[in-house]
């Protein structure tokens, strides 16, 4: 105590008063912030010592014992206080407020101290007077960062911790200056802290229970009228938090209104809560939940070994320059192979491709200069939503993931401001879809940093179908084809409305895992672990303390586009009227949104029109769903298709000009005219004819 007298003497009234008269202690653990970025202010008792401050303060209304603090190889982090530091009366008089926490370690497990996974959860806004909640009864969590200021040594080394919230936009501080205007009082509810350790295999923090409150009242000498109204901590306890246990599952529609190619992915989340908490407060109005969310660049997913062999020492790299005389990449003949989507003749000696890799000068289309992503896989069929991932040539959402977070090729974009900066930029696109774009009172949805509390009954989810578009003739030929639009082979799946939150009944899990599947809108694959979950959850096991009856809530959170769509493999020089296809396997592209850190922040339930916020202490999780192959990698025509109809359209053609030489009498220059016509149709639908063939003969 003298050596803190020594270098604080100038603070030394406001502390004495901070931690003799209100400093108690809260058993938790540390969380982070909005933002990431540590507050470079930098605070006189940032540096004071963890174990020096706890020597003297009170824990609980107890003195602090270092004795009740023993190592135990099995014990777990918790907070074991909270200190408002420097609260000031005057508007101009914050430069000093802080926010600290003091973590009891006994396993004296190696924390990143300096992570920016570390994070606390803490009310932030509260209901007051004509508004849905209950007077003074928190409105609002978020989560904030914490900078770790120290941690005790000597033979007590690393057995507490000491961090500052940090608040560099000042949520918290407005918050509590408004909560004493309305109460006369400061409250703090800390739900959860979220702390990341070193050396473990998990790739995020893990969140421990801390649900402990503080109100505090008065001013420290200097900070206000200290006299006639004290620094006193007024009470500390417990209120409610939910502790979930949140699972991942996804579902993809067949068809979007976007057309060929494209899928709706519907990305959900489940959970358990307490039955007594619906009986309670009633029924769960919103889900406010936190996340990273990005979209994928091109995923390259192959059969074919000689092709994947080639690419492979190429990820990451620029297949050439662009061209001296065109905006297209120069062929790189040290690759000696390339992809191109639909690429083929287009008629009149020009080749041309919607999309395509090392294709060269000598196409049209739109290039993508640098592949990130390549995937091998033994046979490669259409998209199955029932079937195992594997058995269809997709790419599990363990393998994905992994690819992502070991990615080393190339930082040319920097890094995500996630993961303590270990994932490549390189990876993801620059945005995200522009309609699931949202900034309101509700919350912020973009690509990066984003969060939402969704509504039950306002925020549906929408997967369109291409039907939904009311297609034409036409739009059906560029999209699935002429034979299909002839003959009607067109998608004919519906659109649907989704309801964000789902109580999950009994019934619900019946049936084949097909019809769950579509009844509940989640994958196939996923419906036994859901059945599970839901027995475990409505059973009471009487061996276990505590255990109590749950309500199994299903939270679709996400629609986003998915698109997969086949891709040819490309041999320059080995083509015949404009197609140079390869044999000899399969390839696919595709992309899709993912959701880094998703968390889910707190639970509102609705009783007869008063809301009740009940904050949620759940570890974040990363969603990154599986590479399915297209709906339509299996639909070639048949060659006889391709034969009947090309013919059938010439046939019509000459037999129409013969119609009109012989029934309309119409002026000679019209008839040369139309004969032009004619003839250029003619050549090119034997020309293309001529090129599908091949295709179909070559290609596979």
């Amino acid at each position: 105590m003298k050596k803190f007298l020594k270098v604080h003497f100038q603070h030394i009234i406001c502390v004495l008063l901070l931690l003799v008269l209100c400093l108690t202690m809260l058993g938790g653990q540390v969380s982070a912030p909005y933002v990431y970025a540590y507050s470079a202010k930098e605070l006189n008792y940032d540096n004071t010592n963890a174990l020096d401050d706890l020597c003297s303060s009170t824990i609980d209304g107890e003195q602090f014992d270092i004795a009740d603090y023993p190592k135990n190889a099995q014990g777990t982090a918790q907070m074991i206080t909270f200190v408002e530091y420097c609260y000031s009366q005057f508007k101009n008089g914050f430069g000093n407020y802080a926010l600290y926490v003091y973590i009891y370690n006994p396993a004296l497990v190696e924390f990143a101290t300096l992570s920016a996974m570390n994070k606390i959860e803490i009310s932030t806004d509260f209901y007051y007077d004509n508004e849905q909640g209950k007077v003074g009864d928190v409105k609002d969590y978020q989560k904030f960062g914490l900078k770790f200021c120290n941690a005790s040594g000597g033979e007590y080394a690393n057995l507490f911790l000491k961090f500052r919230i940090v608040d560099d936009e000042n949520i918290i501080l407005n918050a509590q200056r408004e909560h004493e205007q309305k109460t006369g009082n400061r409250y703090y509810h800390v739900s959860g802290i979220e702390l990341f350790e070193i050396g473990g295999s998990a790739t995020n923090a893990h969140e421990y229970a801390v649900n402990k409150y503080y109100q505090f009242s008065g001013y420290a000498e200097g900070y206000g009228d200290s006299k006639n109204f004290p620094f006193t901590c007024l009470s500390t306890g417990k209120a409610e938090v939910v502790e979930l246990d949140v699972r991942h599952t996804f579902y993809r529609s067949e068809t979007s209104s976007k057309g060929s190619g494209y899928q709706n992915q519907l990305d959900s989340v489940y959970f358990a809560v307490p039955k007594r908490l619906f009986d309670t407060y009633g029924e769960l109005q919103r889900i406010k939940a936190e996340w990273y969310e990005y979209k994928t660049k091109d995923i390259i997913v192959t059969s074919n070994d000689d092709f994947y062999n080639k690419a492979f020492p190429w990820l990451g790299k620029a297949t050439g320059d662009i061209g001296r005389y065109s905006a297209m990449p120069v062929y790189n003949e040290a690759i000696g192979i390339s992809l191109g989507q639909n690429a083929g003749n287009a008629g009149g000696g020009l080749s041309a491709a919607s999309w395509g890799w090392n294709l060269g000068e000598g196409y049209l289309y739109p290039y993508c200069l640098i592949m990130y992503y390549l995937f091998l896989v033994d046979d490669i069929s259409s998209y199955d939503p029932y079937a195992d991932i594997v058995s269809i040539g997709g790419v599990e959402s363990n393998q994905l993931y992994e690819y992502i977070k070991s990615y080393n090729k190339s930082y040319d974009g920097g890094t995500l401001p996630i993961k303590d900066g270990t994932i490549s930029a390189d990876l993801f696109a620059d945005d995200i879809d522009d309609y699931r774009k949202v900034d309101s009172d509700y919350g912020k949805i973009q690509q990066g940093y984003s969060y939402y509390d969704f509504d039950a009954d306002l925020d549906l989810q929408h997967l369109s179908s291409w039907q939904e578009s009311n297609p034409s003739f036409w739009d059906n030929w560029v999209n699935w084809g002429l034979f299909e639009a002839i003959f009607g082979d067109i998608p004919n799946e519906e659109s649907r409305t989704v309801a964000p939150i789902v109580i999950i009944e009994e019934d619900d899990l019946k049936g084949t895992s097909t019809e769950v599947s579509e009844r509940l809108l989640i994958n196939s694959g996923d419906v036994q672990a859901l059945r599970n979950f839901y027995e475990e959850a409505v059973s009471i096991d009487t061996a276990v303390p505590d255990d109590e009856e749950k309500v199994v809530v299903l939270f679709h959170f996400a629609t986003s586009d998915y698109y997969s769509a086949p891709v040819d493999i490309i041999e320059l020089g080995a083509g015949f009227l404009g197609s140079d296809k390869a044999t000899g396997g399969q390839v696919y592209r595709a992309w899709e949104s993912v959701f880094f850190d998703f968390d889910v922040i707190q639970l509102t339930f609705n009783n007869d029109g008063e809301y009740h916020v009940i904050p949620a202490v759940s570890s974040p999780i990363d969603i990154v769903n599986a590479i399915t192959p297209p709906v339509d990698m299996d639909s070639d025509i048949p060659l006889w298709a391709y034969v009947l109809v090309v013919l059938a359209e010439i046939v019509v053609l000459i037999l129409l000009r013969l119609v009109l030489r012989t029934v309309c009498d119409l002026p000679w220059w019209i008839m040369l005219i139309f004969l032009a016509i004619t003839i250029v149709l003619d050549v090119f639908f034997i020309s293309t004819f001529a090129g599908w063939c091949y295709s179909l003969i070559a290609g596979g």
